[in-house]
Formats: structure tokens, sequence, C-alpha cells
């Protein structure tokens, strides 16, 4: 990790002092704002082994009719910018930062003969990454151009899970809050479309690899109650044979489990971002 770390303030420092050769762009500035699909991880596993087993806990309680399904977190949003110094007309190492989150809920309804309850469930990961990148510009004529970028990025990540029931009666929210840092992978393929002398339209596919552990947080219950600890993943047997995989945050590592690790959130995934670039 120390290395990684040391890889990105050595591109960082390249951003401040390399030179730049006398007929390249001073400086480009980029904004950008899209969609994104992350995979999610075992924050979506875990979600959803909370879901399978409290649909046959509760069916064995005596609610036998449920309606709806887990919803996994993928879709969300992103925006953010870059500078970049160029080294020669079609070479530049740009320093940015950016946004991106993503939130899913999912709601449950369980029926008894007398009585129904309604279980909801949300998951929010996001994450705030510094990031360094290599850019290639390849003009194709008529104002238009390809970006090509790639680098590293150091991520500063949350992970945020809500699951609220009005089981007896007033609503009972239990909510995690954990963070976490570390190194993550992206490249962009954009294509650059002039609309004034030195203002560009983007549209870009990006993508990024970034598979983060080690999150540290807090529960809060309502109406009372709430812990510190680290987000765990671990799987686990019920006595009617049913295996579930669980995420939470506790205290220490839970025993008397099939495994148990610490949890891995997975930000990486692909986005779809237009914005505009200006050229000085």
């Amino acid at each position: 990790m120390k290395k990684k770390i040391a890889f990105i303030l050595g591109l960082s420092f390249l951003f401040v002092c390399l030179p730049r050769a006398a007929d390249a762009s001073a400086l480009t500035f980029r904004f950008f704002g899209g969609g994104t699909y992350l995979r999610g991880g075992d924050l979506n596993e875990g979600m959803k082994g909370w879901t399978d087993f409290w649909k046959v806990n509760w069916q064995l309680q005596g609610y036998p009719t449920q309606t709806g399904a887990f919803n996994p977190v993928h879709y969300g949003y992103e925006f953010g910018g870059d500078i970049i110094v160029h080294l020669t007309a079609r070479f530049g190492i740009g320093l940015g930062a950016e946004f991106v989150q993503a939130s899913k809920s999912s709601v449950l309804t369980f029926q008894s003969t007398t009585s129904s309850f309604t279980w909801t469930i949300v998951g929010k990961p996001s994450a705030v990454p510094v990031k360094v990148s290599l850019l290639y510009i390849l003009p194709l004529g008529g104002g238009a151009a390809i970006s090509l970028h790639a680098g590293a990025g150091y991520y500063s990540a949350k992970a945020h899970l809500e699951s609220s029931h009005n089981i007896d009666g007033p609503l009972t929210d239990y909510i995690i809050d954990s963070s976490a840092k570390g190194v993550g992978y992206h490249a962009g393929l954009g294509l650059e479309l002039r609309l004034f002398p030195k203002v560009y339209f983007l549209i870009e596919g990006y993508g990024r690899y970034v598979v983060l552990s080690g999150f540290e947080g807090s529960v809060t219950m309502h109406p009372a109650g709430g812990w510190k600890g680290k987000l765990y993943y671990w799987g686990a047997s019920k006595s009617y044979l049913e295996r579930y995989n669980y995420i939470d945050l506790t205290i220490g590592p839970p025993g008397g489990v099939i495994f148990v690790r610490e949890a891995k959130v997975d930000y990486s995934g692909v986005s779809l971002r237009g914005g505009f670039v200006i050229r000085l």
C-alpha cells in the first residue's frame, strides 16, 4: 500500500515540475458528470443474505404472504474535474478529483392472518478519489479529437447501510456508517467536439478498478443504542440447512461461522460521462 501511495505522489510531483513543450497548450480544464454502474461486492452479497434470511425466518414465524425482493446496489452518478498540464501538443499529465455514489432501496412486506409489517433496506456506497492521469490527444480534424487517459487514484470511500421496520409498531432503524481509504485505477476514452475556439464538448466512456476493505465506523439504532467497530462479511448456516452470507459492523469478528473476513466493497465499474473541455 505504501508503495502505491508513493507512486501516486511521485506522479503528482511530475505534474507540478515537468517542463512543457513550447508549442503545447498551457492548461486544459475538464468538467464532467454522468451515470455510473458499480459492482458493489460484499455490500450487495451481504444485503442479499439479510433479505434471504429474514424472508425464511418470518415465514417460519407465521408470515407466509410476502411481497418485494432484494434490489442490488449498482446504479448511481458521478461528477468531477481535472487540470491537465500539457508536456507536448498531444501528451499531458492531469490531476483531478471526483465524487461517485450509488444507492438502492429494497422494500419487503410480510403478512400473517392477523398483522403485517414492512421492512426496508438501503445500500449507499460513495467515494471521492484524488487522481493522477496520463492523457493523450489524437486530433481528428474539423475541431474534433479523441482523448485517452489512464492512471491511479487515492480513494476516500464510505459504505452506508440502513435497515428499518415497523414490526413492533413504531419505526425502528439500524444504520451503519463506515469508511475506508485505498488505491484504485482508472482509464477513459472520450470524443471531444469543438464548440468555440477553446471550448469543447466531451462525451466519454470511463472505467475504474477499486476494491477496498478495512471499513471502520459505527452503528446507530433508533430509538436508542449503537456501537463502533469494523465492517465484516461472513457466512453462517441455520438449523433449516440454508446458508446465508452477511455483512454487518461488529466490535470483533463473529465466531461460530463458516468463514469471516473484512468486508470488501467493490467500487469497480463503468460510467458514461458528458462535460466540457477548456484549453488555454
